[in-house]
């Protein structure tokens, strides 16, 4: 999976170092820019993998409000929101809605989910990220208007590598996968169905909370 991004940056290079003029030179380095961004993103989802293998380190247990993660998610990724015209926020919600987990984890779990959904919303689309709880089950939720994800896809966007990426844009193939690694060591599930916006919906829900 490394081979691929580190042989485009080596001809990258070479094409810098080819310019015949300005020009060219300035495009060749931002394409260079971007392709070391893109093996940069892919090293970091397989650490983050790695570190999910059977026999790492179990998720260290602590409350974790998940009204206060998503506020940080979102204002993390509110620069490429706003380059995209993407309406990125958060449902009002009053009341914390609290999980025990890993709260760096979580974070990349919510991460990957927004960040996804981001890349699949056209310009001036809309993404949202609710939380709450039905009844005793915490959820979180992000939800987009882009195109959503085919039924038939929906279990096969977990698997390692698999890419659904726009035109134009690579993906590691990590993102999903990561996330339900995640769940599962949180002992939560994650579910995909179609959003109210008319994109995806993706819906982690944690175990439910002991009754008072």
């Amino acid at each position: 999976e490394l081979r691929t991004p580190l042989a485009a940056l080596t001809l990258q290079v070479q094409l810098a170092e080819r310019a015949a003029d300005d020009a060219t030179r300035s495009e060749a380095f931002a394409d260079l820019r971007g392709g070391l961004q893109r093996a940069t993103h892919s090293v970091q989802q397989l650490l983050t993998l790695a570190r999910l293998e059977p026999g790492a380190r179990e998720p260290v247990s602590q409350p974790v409000d998940l009204r206060q993660l998503a506020a940080r998610v979102i204002a993390d990724h509110l620069p490429l929101a706003e380059a995209r015209r993407i309406d990125l926020g958060a449902s009002p919600q009053q009341q914390p809605c609290i999980v025990s987990g890993d709260a760096d984890a979580l974070r990349i779990l919510l991460a990957n989910l927004v960040s996804n959904a981001l890349r699949f919303t056209p310009h001036g689309g809309r993404v949202d990220v609710v939380t709450g709880a039905a009844g005793a089950v915490p959820f979180v939720e992000v939800c987009d208007s882009g195109e959503g994800i085919p039924p038939a896809e929906c279990e096969r966007v977990f698997d390692r590598f698999y890419r659904r990426a726009p035109a134009g844009e690579a993906g590691s193939g990590l993102g999903l996968a990561i996330v339900r690694s995640i769940a599962e060591r949180h002992r939560a599930q994650v579910l995909l169905d179609q959003a109210a916006l008319g994109g995806l919906r993706a819906r982690v829900e944690f175990p439910p909370r002991p009754s008072a």
